[in-house]
């Protein structure tokens, strides 16, 4: 538990003092927002002001409201900080030994041609799970320039599908930073195996949304196309690794954390207990990456990736831990301050599983378009989220579960000009800004909206 001392506040609480504080807690998001796209003060700044000034408002003293930051900013890096840094470390090793690439090749030797629009969509999702959306356009996009250049589509086409893929997965589906801070912050980091397999249900009817929308813009050029190069496009197939091993590292560590969460379904207590400690996600993480570091090589040097990946991953991890940690302390002060029970003395608490999912989607939404990090909005909506919707749900792990994936819904809508991935598309298709808004920024909206239905549809079974 991350709060050990209920606060007094919470009690016997008169109508103006509940909407003082709503008040309060209202202008200390307004205030992250604020601080963190227009004045550009970092997260963990705003988070801190934020806590301290909803926390003295609730009645504590400075020094107890800056404790219970610590407490549950401690508490979560605890608990999930292992597993995001192994995740980091994980997306740099398939980067950096081209093993994400070789699998893209794979996939558009197999199906691009006959499904040009799905087959890119499904390969960006693929490639999004370990590579960060960002990085992973960089290296991709080349491909899909290629074909477009042999098969008469516009590179529209394959832009906006990798583009959408990578989005997809790089929210919704673990071992991708956002999802595993989120999960963590409900305290499912040992029910990952649930949240990954509801999110890959999820994915599909949002993939074909994907390729759909991808597929209505086969005859719309760019006006103003730009050739960009990367290292991608200089890649040697002798210097890339096999297709089986560079799936094996994805593949391999998906697998063993969706059996660890299906140990119960077998019988035998020694099977049981070897499902359970091989299905923990630092255990499945680690032998993915031992896997890659017995047959994935730099590819220029031959040489291993293992100090590389360690260095370079622990570095993409900081931000993400502070961030993380930051948004705990955070949604520790509002629990800590009994939001559950000022919603259940409104009579929203009786309110039905789909009033909350939907709470969860629009705090995230409203988060993701106001300041454009879709990370940090799923961080802060699951924070906030986690201290308002009732216990008595959140025991149920199959409507937790997609709780974060409402939460991840709301963090795809929508991706515009305050998020640096919106500029990339926008810069490597050649696109204008009004030409990316189109056709790229609806796209992210249809997306989130997609989501949101599949999430509410799989509630009826709760």
């Amino acid at each position: 538990m991350l709060i050990t001392k209920p606060f007094v506040f919470r009690h016997n609480l008169s109508y103006f003092s509940v909407m003082s504080l709503l008040l309060h807690i209202s202008l200390a998001i307004l205030w992250i927002i604020v601080s963190t796209s227009k004045l550009k003060i970092h997260p963990l700044v705003a988070l801190i002001v934020a806590s301290v000034w909803v926390g003295m408002a609730a009645g504590m003293d400075f020094l107890k409201a800056l404790d219970e930051f610590t407490k549950g900013f401690g508490g979560l890096i605890g608990q999930i900080g292992l597993i995001i840094i192994l995740g980091c470390i994980f997306g740099i090793l398939l980067e950096k030994s081209n093993a994400a690439v070789r699998l893209a090749n794979a996939l558009w030797e197999s199906a691009g041609k006959k499904i040009p629009a799905l087959s890119t969509t499904f390969m960006g999702a693929v490639v999004g799970v370990p590579v960060f959306c960002d990085s992973g356009f960089i290296l991709l996009n080349p491909i899909g320039k290629n074909l477009a250049q042999t098969s008469g589509i516009s590179p529209l086409t394959f832009s906006l599908s990798l583009a959408g893929g990578l989005y997809l997965s790089h929210i919704l589906i673990p071992p991708t930073p956002g999802p595993l801070a989120v999960a963590g912050i409900f305290g499912m980091e040992n029910q990952l195996g649930l949240v990954l397999l509801l999110g890959l249900i999820i994915m599909i009817p949002v993939l074909l949304v994907i390729s759909w929308w991808a597929g209505r813009y086969k005859k719309v050029f760019p006006e103003n196309q730009k050739t960009k190069t990367t290292p991608t496009e200089n890649v040697e197939s002798n210097s890339q690794p096999a297709v089986f091993w560079s799936a094996a590292v994805l593949l391999v560590p998906l697998l063993l954390i969706g059996l660890g969460n299906l140990s119960g379904f077998f019988e035998g207590e020694l099977l049981n207990k070897t499902l359970k400690i091989m299905g923990n996600p630092l255990v499945a993480i680690s032998v993915g990456l031992s896997i890659g570091y017995a047959k994935l090589r730099d590819p220029e040097t031959q040489k291993s990736l293992f100090s590389e990946s360690f260095a370079k991953g622990i570095v993409i991890a900081g931000p993400i831990l502070v961030l993380t940690g930051a948004g705990a302390g955070f949604g520790a002060i509002l629990k800590q301050i009994g939001l559950e029970e000022i919603f259940r003395e409104m009579n929203l608490s009786a309110t039905s599983g789909w009033t909350w999912l939907l709470v969860c989607f629009g705090l995230a939404a409203f988060l993701k378009t106001a300041q454009g990090s879709s990370t940090s909005a799923m961080i802060i909506a699951a924070s906030i989220a986690l201290s308002i919707i009732p216990a008595g749900l959140l025991e149920n792990a199959f409507f937790t579960s997609l709780c974060i994936s409402a939460i991840g819904a709301g963090a795809m809508t929508v991706s515009h000009a305050n998020d640096s991935y919106f500029w990339i598309v926008k810069e490597f298709t050649g696109l204008t800004v009004k030409e990316a808004l189109k056709a790229y920024t609806l796209l992210t909206g249809l997306m989130g909206m997609t989501t949101l239905a599949m999430v509410l549809l799989l509630s009826l079974f709760v």
